[in-house]
């Protein structure tokens, strides 16, 4: 009987250590540490600088970086804000300055420590906010081909007979650029005048895109004459196609800004390895990819020189004072789906 039973707990035994010599050799079974990364769609997929940086990012952390999307900065924030502690993002990008106080509303972010002297000038404003760092700006304006024809030069020049439905651009309600546009006609007309000027701009308008790739996309396939994007978008056409003639158009009203934020939630599970990706991020090399793949400037200095950046010309930009809270903003926004009715 003994042997038997000696014979039984072996068996058993071996079972044992085969099963943990199969669990600890499953592929599928990783114990390394893993970075939630909470980023837009654009910023993940395969032509923007998400996968240069998980790779990088992965071949000296001794981690995994788990990207988690979403289709816009509003949606973004509403998932972050869902999701339970024990599956928290341990790192946030992707919102604009427009969308900070709805990131800060029901939530508590870390401080984070960078460099302020390593930033470029237009920057260094917006590192008051130790809680939400910029990792790329934009200047946006109406692009065009240069073809010959008489360009706009300014907001009123949008109201050209032959401009009637050719011009396309974001939904503000779904868009950061779109929502851009409307607080800058607001910032440089007024209110009232603005909302005066949208009643007749709408049909110059072919199409309110619900992002900007649709809006863009439309200008690309040669459907509208201009669109609302930015000042660098004409060196991703320029890369595609050296004689490409694509122009951003400089106004006399001058021009909005769009600075995009990153932050570390205070729920973050791995804290520290999210601090060590913003210093990728906001490393020269890191920066040099989110300029290329973003078409955005950098944030910080001497990134531009020798590249196709450094050509852009420079463009009066607008200090956008209007920065509505969310029930003002919400209020406007309801404002142009009643204009955009109205039609």
């Amino acid at each position: 009987m003994r042997h038997f039973l000696t014979f039984v707990a072996a068996v058993f035994l071996g079972l044992f250590l085969a099963l943990f010599v199969r669990r600890s050799q499953d592929p599928e079974r990783d114990s390394r540490p893993v970075l939630r990364v909470y980023a837009s769609s654009s910023f993940i997929r395969q032509w923007g600088p998400g996968p240069w940086l998980k790779e990088k990012f992965e071949g000296s952390c001794d981690c995994k970086v788990e990207y988690h999307d979403a289709a816009d900065s509003i949606s973004l924030i509403q998932r972050v804000k869902s999701e339970p502690k024990n599956k928290s993002a341990d790192l946030v990008l992707g919102f604009d300055q427009y969308d900070l106080e709805m990131a800060q509303s029901g939530m508590e972010w870390k401080s984070i420590k960078v460099d302020s002297q390593q930033f470029e000038e237009p920057v260094r404003p917006l590192l008051s906010r130790t809680s939400f760092t910029p990792y790329d700006w934009g200047v946006l304006a109406f692009i065009a081909h240069r073809n010959g024809k008489s360009l706009p030069t300014n907001t009123e020049d949008l109201l050209a007979p032959e401009l009637a439905s050719n011009i396309s651009l974001q939904d503000p309600r779904t868009s950061s650029p779109g929502l851009q546009f409307l607080l800058w006609l607001i910032q440089v007309k007024g209110e009232e005048k603005a909302f005066q000027f949208l009643q007749k701009f709408n049909g110059q308008v072919k199409a309110w895109g619900a992002n900007w790739s649709l809006s863009y996309g439309l200008f690309e396939k040669d459907q509208v004459q201009l669109t609302f994007s930015y000042v660098t978008s004409p060196v991703a056409s320029i890369k595609e196609n050296p004689q490409s003639d694509v122009v951003a158009l400089p106004f006399t009203e001058g021009h909005p800004v769009q600075y995009e934020f990153l932050g570390i939630p205070s729920t973050c599970q791995n804290c520290d390895l999210a601090e060590k990706f913003v210093g990728l991020m906001l490393s020269r090399e890191g920066q040099k990819v989110i300029m290329e793949k973003n078409y955005m400037f950098p944030v910080i200095k001497g990134v531009t020189t020798g590249t196709l950046f450094e050509s852009v010309p420079q463009f009066k930009m607008i200090d956008m004072t209007v920065i509505p809270n969310q029930a003002e903003r919400e209020r406007i926004l309801k404002k142009w789906s009643q204009v955009r009715r109205a039609e």
